[in-house]
């Protein structure tokens, strides 16, 4: 359970039976790299593309997120300086940087979900199936769970 963008308490496993993939990304807000990619899939703003990761076949997963068929959620576990928990504020103000109605920003405030991932790179992009069982186990980036988000993998069974 976080805080999101608009203060309310939610739940993960509220995203969890709808049919769809759930990608996780796991950032700071002070993070370019994940500023980059809640900028694209805000706005289309094509800055992340010069990243040597990308690849043009992740052009589609805008697109998915903006119909609604993946759930893309972003929770942010430190603000805008490394010493400094996120906490509403975090989130409340990096929704009004990258707004995306069917993204919700979570506050991860105690590190509870850091942990849990324990990623080591920023942004770390995981998926989940609508069982809420995890498809990917990266701890950096997003290229793992972008190849499946596009299409250039097969989507992995859960364990």
């Amino acid at each position: 359970i976080a805080v999101d963008q608009h203060g309310e308490s939610v739940d993960i496993y509220d995203f969890a039976m709808q049919g769809k993939i759930i990608a996780i990304e796991f950032g700071t807000a002070w993070c370019a790299p994940c500023q980059h990619l809640s900028d694209w899939l805000s706005s289309g703003n094509e800055k992340i593309k010069s990243l040597r990761m990308w690849k043009k076949e992740y052009d589609i997963i805008r697109e998915k997120v903006d119909k609604g068929e993946v759930v893309f959620i972003t929770i942010l576990y430190q603000g805008k300086l490394k010493s400094e928990a996120a906490s509403y504020e975090t989130v409340s103000d990096w929704h009004n940087q990258f707004p995306h109605n069917k993204m919700p920003n979570l506050a991860d405030e105690y590190a509870d979900i850091h942990r849990w991932i324990k990623p080591t790179g920023f942004p770390c992009v995981n998926l989940l199936d609508e069982n809420m069982r995890l498809l990917t186990t990266s701890t950096r980036g997003f290229t793992e769970a972008f190849d499946i988000l596009s299409g250039l993998r097969p989507i992995p069974t859960a364990d």
